[in-house]
Parts: structure tokens; C-alpha cells; sequence
């Protein structure tokens, strides 16, 4: 009987693991370039994700060099 119900139960949470963590998804990711105003380059990132609730969340990233 216990063996049957943690069965059932390790199955079930096999099955909707899937829907219920999910995983983010990447909608967009631009990478610039760009020499700065006074030598060096500046190095922009922006990545566009849709989270598993449906919101989206927007990562931005600069990296200047001299």
C-alpha cells in the first residue's frame, strides 16, 4: 500500500515538474560595440527573456575599456 502511493506520487511529480518549474526563455540578445568618446570601446549587452509566469524581463549590461 505505501510502496503503491509513493509510486503514484513520485510519478505525478515526474509528469507536471515540466509545467510547473518550467524554464525562461531568451526572446532577443543584441551585442554593440562601439569606440568610446576618449579611446577605448565600449561594449554594450542587452538580453530580452520571457519568464516562466509570462513576464519579461529585460537584462542590460556595459563594459567600457581604456
Amino acid at each position: 500500500m505505501k510502496t503503491k502511493f509513493l509510486q503514484t506520487l513520485l510519478f505525478s511529480s515526474a509528469l507536471l515538474m515540466p509545467f510547473v518549474a518550467g524554464c525562461a526563455q531568451e526572446i532577443s540578445h543584441t551585442e554593440s560595440d562601439k569606440p568610446g568618446w576618449f579611446g577605448g570601446r565600449t561594449k554594450t549587452e542587452t538580453t530580452v527573456i520571457r519568464n516562466n509566469d509570462g513576464t519579461v524581463s529585460t537584462e542590460r549590461s556595459s563594459q567600457t575599456t581604456k
